[in-house]
């Protein structure tokens, strides 16, 4: 899933998404990589964080996208950022300077030629386990049901649903506060979970199916 503007254009005609600073090898200025997510209700939260009314943004299939307009200064490559989860401090969520909240996200490229139809976001087996295992750790172990409700529900419920998902957020940490914990929310409960980030870490590197 992505979050796409509408009725409102950037200065020079182009499509808006929401996107992610990625950090360049050699140091440089990095690039702006779309951000994908695995749930179009994390997707809301986001949108709502940045104060987006309904009206203005829309969450959409990445494979209904048609990337075009991202396309145009770097012809080769799409890069894109999967995001996990949130980050966190001492149970308060991390505010960057630009002040939207911390992703924590995995960064990919996928390539673009003129002999493939089709631009593949791949998001392999061993993320999806890790995700799973994730909201485990959280003690949220019906996290399959509520995802499947929001699929389900409508971009109004949904938006207020993310609404209240700010509203409930315990606090909030100053910009360069390190992160020592990953925040899910989960909506049964409207509550906050944190989980430690060596668990997090810990999670990560256990070995998986397909590696």
């Amino acid at each position: 899933m992505l979050i796409r503007a509408t009725g409102l254009a950037s200065a020079d005609g182009l499509c808006q998404v929401m996107c992610e600073r990625t950090r360049d090898n050699g140091n440089g200025p990095g690039t702006n990589a779309m951000v994908v997510y695995l749930s179009p209700f994390e997707a809301c939260i986001d949108a709502a964080w940045h104060a987006l009314a309904p009206d203005r943004y829309e969450v959409m299939a990445a494979s209904a996208f048609t990337p075009d307009e991202l396309l145009i200064y770097q012809p080769e490559r799409l890069p894109y950022c999967l995001h996990v989860a949130w980050g966190a401090h001492d149970g308060q969520l991390v505010v960057r300077r630009d002040g939207g909240l911390l992703r924590l996200s995995s960064a990919h490229s996928a390539v673009i030629s003129p002999l493939i139809d089709a631009i593949h976001l791949r998001i392999e087996l061993p993320v999806l386990e890790c995700h799973e295992r994730l909201w485990e750790q959280a003690g949220l172990f019906a996290h399959a049901e509520s995802h499947a409700r929001m699929l389900a529900a409508s971009d109004v419920e949904r938006h207020r649903q993310a609404l209240q998902a700010i509203r409930r957020i315990p606090g909030t940490a100053r910009p360069g506060q390190p992160v020592n914990q990953v925040a899910l929310y989960d909506v049964e409960s409207a509550q906050w979970h944190f989980v430690a980030l060596k668990l997090f870490e810990g999670i990560i590197q256990e070995p998986r199916s397909g590696r």
